[in-house]
């Protein structure tokens, strides 16, 4: 193996996403007051940071953060919001997967990727008071309250 082979390696390896095994997505843009709550720690969110499966992002009053999840899908919140990626599952070779976000309180915008595209009935989202499957490709939710 020559030295141009490895460094294009290295290359490629750094450019792409950071996905782990148990990764759901990746934080891709943060403005304002961000915080990721994981294992019952509260860690500062910038991009690049791994999105798990049971992790909660909180904004701030002046805080959006914007997540693309593994499948593509994209995952935006805005002021004031608490998101639970509750379940999430996905298979890169045959796009089969499942997903459920939990909006406990603020707004989301979503943009469905893949496991949409492919089953359409294992992409959720849950607020409080209700589940709603994923049938189109691009929504808003808005839940009023002030409860996390």
């Amino acid at each position: 193996m020559n030295l141009r082979t490895v460094v294009a390696a290295l290359w490629v390896a750094a450019c792409a996403p950071a996905w782990s095994a148990d990764g759901a997505g990746i934080v891709k843009r943060v403005q304002g007051e961000v915080s990721l709550q994981r294992g019952g720690q509260t860690l500062p969110v910038t991009a690049g940071t791994p999105v798990q499966v049971g992790d909660r992002l909180v904004t701030g009053a002046d805080g959006r953060v914007g997540v693309t999840m593994a499948d593509d899908s994209l995952v935006t919140t805005g002021p004031s919001s608490t998101l639970v990626v509750s379940q999430f599952r996905f298979d890169s070779t045959t796009n089969d997967g499942n997903m459920l976000i939990g909006l406990l309180k603020g707004t989301l915008h979503f943009v469905s990727g893949l496991i949409a595209k492919q089953s359409p009935q294992n992409v959720n989202v849950q607020t409080r008071n209700a589940l709603m499957g994923v049938r189109g490709t691009e929504f808003i939710v808005d839940t009023r309250g002030d409860t996390p």
